[in-house]
């Protein structure tokens, strides 16, 4: 059976799961008409950050990542796949199998990155349709775009995202992305059939992009919220509770 959920496609076979997950990132680099100008080792981190999180926060381990560079490989791609590779083994993923592909036939003047990600998992680890009534959701991180990312010191890294995978008492974690918190809840009141109550005290706005998976919602039991809290060392509010 062959699943899309939320911005993931799972491939079920018996009791294992394989997660597709994917990103792309343009006009960020330091080609000469790219919009926001930043290096290459920055680069290469936040997007496979972005392909990664999704996989890792339904519970899967990443086996594959493929990388399709609208660029050069040298010296623009090289020094993209380095971050990517180093990225990988700071965070002990060294094992993933790293594919993909460059334009040598053209000269590129913007920097244009694909990502997919295959992942793995048992179908009963995955961290899916587990969210329940009364259960509290709370975001870590915040949402940032742009040079925003760059400033700020409560961006969620790719370490963080390992964590949320491996935390038992998150039940259902879901990055932010580009379409913003407000667009997650709703999706999250969809495939779980329960309803998000938005706490008066949560002022973040729900409609601003998330960027590069600068945060990430996660869903679970009020009692774990102490655990949970010092899960990371980024910012941590409550939104609300399901209902």
């Amino acid at each position: 059976m062959i699943e899309r959920y939320r911005d993931l496609i799972i491939i079920y076979e018996k009791d294992i799961a394989y997660v597709i997950s994917c990103d792309s990132m343009g006009s960020i680099g330091s080609k000469e008409y790219d919009q926001l100008k930043v290096d290459e080792d920055i680069v290469g981190r936040a997007c496979i950050k972005v392909a990664l999180a999704e996989s890792l926060c339904v519970g899967a381990n990443p086996v594959v990542i493929s990388d399709t560079l609208s660029v050069e490989m040298n010296p623009t791609g090289k020094r993209i796949i380095s971050a990517i590779e180093d990225e990988l083994a700071k965070n002990n993923l060294s094992h993933v199998l790293l594919t993909g592909s460059t334009e040598e036939n053209f000269p590129s003047s913007m920097t244009g990155i694909g990502i997919t990600v295959i992942s793995r998992a048992k179908v009963s680890d995955l961290k899916i349709k587990k969210a329940k009534k009364g259960m509290r959701i709370s975001l870590l991180g915040y949402p940032l775009v742009g040079s925003e990312v760059l400033e700020s010191k409560d961006v969620l890294e790719l370490k963080d995202y390992v964590s949320i995978s491996k935390c038992k008492e998150i039940v259902e974690a879901i990055p932010v992305g580009s379409k913003g918190i407000g667009y997650e809840l709703k999706t999250l009141e969809r495939l779980s059939g329960l309803k998000v109550e938005i706490d008066p005290s949560f002022k973040v706005d729900l409609l601003k992009s998330g960027g590069p998976s600068t945060s990430c919602i996660v869903v679970h039991d009020e009692k774990h919220t102490s655990a949970i809290k010092g899960l990371t060392d980024k910012a941590f509010t409550y939104i609300g509770k399901l209902y």
